[in-house]
């Protein structure tokens, strides 16, 4: 059995000011291609379909349309929702739907949603967090004592993990988990960029050993693409760079064949995107000059420029005179380097999440970092407020 396996669209998202609804567009038409002209019998996206959980308008059309497309062509999906997306938002209409062969899991309710194709059986698991996960014990009639014992990401998904592998469906053949989580192995985390939301400290950390059993799992969450663990763990990555970190990333889709007895391979495909995110470093006189010999269509990439002046004016409009998309200016000469660190002049708004944020002003106002258990409880408050309730029994409710 063959599959494309990709996630982190991030719908709606912008670079330089604009949105990337062009540069999508590509990505989603190549991802519709290449599942036919490799004879993929399948198409995985692990979360964060959009950007945001308040889609705009834009980006619901144009993953409506995508969805059309595919299901036109006949070609069978699996989605999960991400931590960026609103899974009651992401799966409206997928019971509907589910006759085309498009099978999405906006949320963790009953049984994991789980199909079967090629001979194998694909589980496809949302976005969770601890508290969702109690909750879905407690409605399945869970022992209380293994409910409660739920209190980190990595005893959520192993519980659920341990629920998939006792049913019978997991024993029929090979099984791949489509999942979207923060994985690590033996405390080694993945190389993250700066364009992912993280959350405090190291509670969203899942060991990548919770998933034994399972011959391949689908991840999503993390923007480069890599192998956590073993080889048969693997982050698709985000198709687009999203960031100047993701830079120096080589963006890929994974092809993934799966065989009757659960051995796997895979082949990572290059993206080839409508515009390049690039680094450029020199003087702006040297920068100007280097821009204005590009052709027309480099000259559209999105670019870092690294600048070395001491005493440059009108950096920024300079530089976008001969490259629009400018999305950051770096400043690294004898003032920055003396200072022990580059200035930056950002086109866009820093990408911290609220906890992020929290833990940099706790810093700022208390001269220390937060403990352990001041993490969690912020972490736990972040989460409730995000999710709309406060209490496991309202979860349950």
């Amino acid at each position: 059995m063959r599959f494309l396996h990709t996630a982190d669209l991030h719908l709606g998202r912008r670079l330089a000011q604009m949105p990337l609804e062009k540069d999508l567009d590509v990505v989603l038409d190549q991802l519709t291609e290449l599942v036919q002209q490799k004879g993929a019998d399948a198409l995985v996206i692990a979360g964060d379909v959009f950007d945001s959980p308040n889609p705009s308008e834009a980006s619901v059309r144009q993953w409506d349309a995508f969805l059309n497309r595919l299901a036109d062509a006949g070609i069978a999906a699996f989605v999960v929702s991400g931590n960026h997306d609103s899974g009651a938002r992401l799966g409206m209409g997928s019971t509907l739907i589910a006759h085309t062969g498009i099978v999405i899991a906006g949320e963790l309710r009953g049984e994991v949603t789980h199909v079967r194709n090629g001979g194998v059986t694909f589980w496809l698991l949302p976005f969770v967090r601890p508290a969702e996960v109690r909750s879905w014990a407690r409605g399945l009639g869970m022992d209380e004592d293994a409910v409660a014992a739920v209190n980190s990401y990595d005893a959520a998904l192993r519980l659920v993990c341990d629920h998939i592998r006792s049913l019978d469906d997991f024993s029929e053949g090979p099984n791949v988990l489509v999942a979207h989580q923060f994985v690590t192995a033996g405390g080694s985390s993945p190389e993250r960029s700066q364009s992912e939301q993280v959350s405090l400290g190291s509670l969203d950390n899942v060991d990548y050993r919770a998933f034994d059993g399972f011959s391949y799992v689908a991840l999503g969450h993390v923007h480069r693409p890599q192998r956590i663990g073993r080889d048969s763990v693997r982050y698709a990555g985000s198709p687009l760079k999203l960031s100047a970190s993701e830079i120096d990333y080589a963006k890929s889709y994974c092809l993934v064949d799966v065989s009757d007895d659960g051995d796997v391979a895979f082949e990572l495909v290059p993206v080839k995107p409508l515009h390049d995110f690039r680094r450029q470093k020199g003087s702006v006189q040297e920068l100007v000059a280097r821009g204005q010999q590009e052709d027309v269509q480099r000259r559209q990439d999105y670019i870092q420029a690294v600048v070395t002046d001491d005493d440059a004016m009108d950096v920024v409009s300079r530089l976008r005179n001969v490259w629009p998309n400018l999305e950051e200016v770096v400043f690294d000469n004898a003032l920055t380097r003396a200072a022990g660190a580059d200035q930056v002049l950002s086109q866009e708004p820093a990408q911290k999440d609220l906890a992020q944020l929290f833990a940099e002003f706790f810093q700022q106002q208390a001269g220390r970092p937060l403990a352990d258990d001041e993490r969690a409880l912020a972490l736990d408050a972040f989460e409730k407020a995000q999710r709309g309730d406060q209490t496991d029994e309202e979860a349950k409710a």
